[in-house]
């Protein structure tokens, strides 16, 4: 089935501050659906911050600026959410007491779904990422890892339920930290086919392999985006 497009995503002097700290500098900049973004830098460039303030996750105060998504404007009464963000966070932020399924299927639900869909969904997404075996276990059990896959589990999940009222921003910060080299491309992949199917995927990352699969680069430096690429077509297509 083909999905609508997710419109545009525009940000203009988009600045983070924490006390006298600024973490992000007047940050201009468009990101296109159907592509990859990537986000580099260094440690403390700004990128987390930049994801944070584009998902509406800052404390009152800390963003200024103007973010929006086609005709949205996001910011006051319209959340990133509302508009159809979803966060892959750094580190993986699971329910330690949870089971990999429900870390899935009890966000689905709270997003709408049904019990039955939200578990056969999160079935599906974790076997995505080579989990399957893994998804009665507790997070507190698993590893680093395995931990962060089921994170990428979980965004994956709430982006295929997003596409279906075709609106899309995926935010995901370092996804691919901790994996091995063939995890790490079947995630790049799986975040490439949401891309393909109309979402616009924003990924912060330290690795120039994962960097090379995006169609746009941000570069952030001190908090300033120092360069940007734009090409029309993903250079590098990993494996399904």
């Amino acid at each position: 089935m083909t999905q609508r497009m997710t419109d545009q995503l525009v940000l203009d002097d988009v600045s983070v501050r924490y006390g006298d700290v600024v973490a992000v500098d007047g940050v201009a900049a468009s990101a296109e659906p159907g592509e990859i973004t990537a986000v580099t830098g260094h440690s403390g460039a700004g990128k987390t911050s930049l994801l944070w303030a584009i998902g509406g996750l800052l404390d009152d105060g800390r963003s200024s600026g103007s973010i929006a998504l086609g005709d949205m404007a996001i910011g006051g009464e319209v959340s990133s959410r509302d508009a159809g963000a979803v966060l892959i966070p750094q580190g993986s932020a699971l329910a330690e007491v949870l089971t990999a399924r429900d870390n899935i299927a009890i966000p689905l639900v709270a997003a709408g779904m049904s019990g039955a869909e939200a578990t056969a969904l999160a079935d599906r997404t974790l076997a995505s990422v080579g989990l399957d075996e893994h998804a009665g276990h507790l997070a507190e059990e698993l590893s680093g890892g395995q931990r962060q896959r089921v994170a990428v589990a979980r965004g994956l999940a709430l982006s295929s339920l997003r596409l279906e009222s075709g609106s899309l921003l995926l935010l995901a910060d370092e996804p691919t930290s901790e994996l091995d080299h063939d995890t790490r491309e079947r995630v790049v992949a799986l975040l490439q086919d949401i891309a393909r199917r109309g979402g616009i995927v924003l990924l912060a990352t330290h690795d120039p392999e994962v960097a090379e699969v995006a169609a746009a680069h941000w570069h952030l430096e001190d908090g300033r985006l120092t360069a940007t690429r734009e090409c029309q077509a993903v250079s590098r297509i990993l494996p399904m």
